[in-house]
């Protein structure tokens, strides 16, 4: 699986070896890795130049380490970014609407993407994610649909690069305001407001409405970043 790597350039050379295992699916999400002693031998290198490229790999999310049980594949390798992205908040000083500003167009692009692609498949089940929402009494339960609903949207563009940084931005918002998708949930008892975008959405998706699509998303994005100001306010964030 794995080659010596070149002494002058090992860390990089390692990282690349593992990434390529992942791309060409030799390693799936899930899998272990082979033992460290394995690898090391393989690579001709020490172990302390491979477990640094390891704890790399699992800084950026793309590996999980257990603590004598080896080293995996993430199994939720999509959502990696989400670490290195709040990195990138901190040290960037970026605000809460910033954050929002990244989704809000990774958002919008990703559903007139979806509209273009949606199946039939795709439609039926952002029917049944509109009826589900239509039923749910527990605003809990409510805000995980809704957050489903959004990365099935973000699935269907079909585009990994968008989906990956999408969600990585959606959880961020999340993570900095806790229980901003709850909050927007209650804001109205009936989030009225809100369950109407999601229909008009799914509607303008559905009969592939590109443009209709992205101007929904505009205006659901818009109520999304007008909650957050007041939770902001709320919380005095």
């Amino acid at each position: 699986m794995f080659k010596e790597v070149k002494k002058e350039n090992a860390f990089h050379d390692i990282l690349n070896q593992i990434l390529e295992q992942i791309q060409n699916g030799t390693l799936n999400p899930g899998d272990a890795l082979p033992t460290e002693r394995n690898m090391a031998e393989a690579m001709h290198i020490s172990r302390p130049i491979l477990r640094e490229a390891l704890r790399a790999l699992e800084l950026l999310g793309i590996l999980t380490s257990v603590r004598g049980g080896g080293n995996y594949v993430s199994k939720d390798i999509e959502h990696c970014l989400i670490g290195p992205l709040s990195i990138l908040f901190r040290l960037n000083n970026s605000s809460v609407l910033q954050a929002q500003e990244l989704r809000s167009a990774l958002e919008c692009r990703a559903v007139m993407l979806a509209a273009e692609k949606c199946t039939p498949v795709d439609a039926a089940e952002l029917q049944l994610y509109i009826a589900k929402l239509d039923a749910e009494e527990n605003e809990k339960l409510r805000a995980d649909l809704d957050r489903d609903l959004h990365m099935k949207i973000g699935k269907m563009a079909e585009n990994p690069m968008i989906f990956s940084v999408l969600s990585a931005s959606s959880q961020l918002t999340e993570n900095i305001i806790s229980g901003i998708r709850s909050y927007i949930m209650q804001k109205n008892h009936t989030s009225s407001d809100v369950d109407e975008q999601h229909r008009k959405l799914v509607d303008a998706i559905t009969h592939h409405q590109t443009a209709l699509a992205g101007q929904y998303m505009q205006e659901h994005m818009a109520t999304i970043e007008k909650y957050i100001n007041e939770l902001m306010e709320l919380n005095k964030l």
